[in-house]
């Protein structure tokens, strides 16, 4: 099949379905905005890319005459874009189908609230689509609140891949630490901030803990967080690793005895990252943002705590601290088991596939 993919070229998610798209044999072209000219190699080399002339927001409506001539010219068997708002809204001003739309997350969580411009945006945008994909039940539930038309929302994961996220043995520099973790963005959604609060309170309200939080990725937050750890004089057991490529996260999560994710914002509608961690075999601690609680089996592959609640995740985190190496492994292979039933990649990519062929027959 010869498909269009419109989306933001950094979204690691969509780089794996354009690859994985193109191992199956399609012929792929993703057009993107060329703010994301420098993530781009990361794309299998059969992926043909196609930078659009103008960047930034206002490029979703001064890239259409472009884009509408490209998928006029190519004959595209199948439109298809990601994020219900920006590309949601360029696809359907060039008016080209069959259109296959996919939500991410914040374009149908935040976006719509925004105002009713936003709202009424969103809804003409999935008016346009001849099929609708989210990559969680929760996140199509989101969608029927305002979006009530009789047209159906097919639930496509994720997916990791299982061959590279998996338990593996590494070298712990000190086995009788026990390492809280955190690979993700430095954003105020997910909660970053609560998270080294929360740690910060354990370890001085217990002095004779032996923990590390370890934290990855970049973010507005960064150097705020940075700053943070400092005020508390925590930079021995508060570590600020920075950014990390996701092709070595496995490696990282593997040295890793409990991850965290604190979100404050259900807008979080798939977790990948906890999913990632599981993966690893690595229990998780999370909020209960919405797609935290499809993708982790509370009390089997971790534990869910209320969003926002410091002290709920400050007494989860020692609990975890305390429980016996042998219930946080078996934790840990429960989540390897549920990864492999619900969200390996390879059986993913399939699904996805024969959601959106379905607008071509």
């Amino acid at each position: 099949m010869k498909i269009a993919m419109l989306s933001s070229g950094n979204s690691v998610h969509v780089k794996k379905l354009a690859n994985g798209l193109v191992n199956m044999g399609h012929d792929i072209t993703l057009y993107t905005l060329p703010d994301y000219n420098k993530v781009l190699k990361e794309y299998d080399k059969r992926v043909r890319i196609v930078l659009l002339p103008v960047s930034g927001k206002k490029g979703y409506y001064l890239n259409v005459p472009f884009l509408k001539h490209h998928l006029k010219k190519e004959k595209y068997d199948l439109i298809n874009a990601h994020f219900v708002s920006g590309c949601g809204t360029m696809a359907r001003l060039t008016g080209i189908h069959p259109l296959a739309l996919a939500a991410f997350g914040a374009d149908v969580y935040d976006y719509p609230y925004k105002s009713k411009t936003h709202m009424k945006r969103i809804i003409r945008n999935l008016d346009e689509a001849d099929i609708i994909t989210s990559t969680s039940h929760v996140m199509a539930d989101e969608i029927r609140k305002y979006y009530n038309r009789d047209k159906e929302i097919i639930v496509t994961p994720f997916g990791v891949d299982v061959e590279k996220f998996k338990p593996i043995d590494v070298e712990k520099d000190n086995k009788d630490v026990i390492r809280f973790g955190y690979i993700k963005k430095i954003e105020k959604k997910y909660g970053v901030d609560i998270l080294v609060d929360a740690f910060y309170e354990m370890c001085m309200e217990h002095s004779d803990i032996k923990a590390e939080l370890l934290i990855y990725g970049n973010g507005s937050m960064l150097e705020e967080i940075k700053e943070k750890v400092r005020n508390y004089s925590m930079e021995d057991k508060i570590k600020i690793m920075g950014y990390i490529e996701n092709d070595l996260t496995p490696v990282e999560y593997n040295k890793m005895d409990v991850v965290c994710f604190p979100s404050i914002l259900d807008s979080e509608s798939f977790g990948v990252a906890a999913v990632e961690a599981m993966a690893c075999g690595v229990p998780v601690i999370a909020s209960d943002a919405s797609g935290f609680t499809e993708v982790i089996d509370d009390n089997v592959t971790g534990k869910i705590i209320p969003k926002n609640d410091k002290d709920a995740l400050k007494k989860m985190m020692y609990e975890f601290y305390l429980k016996p190496e042998e219930d946080r492994r078996k934790m840990g292979e429960e989540g390897v088991k549920r990864v492999k039933k619900y969200y390996d990649f390879e059986d993913n990519i399939k699904t996805y596939y024969e959601a959106i062929k379905k607008v071509i027959e």
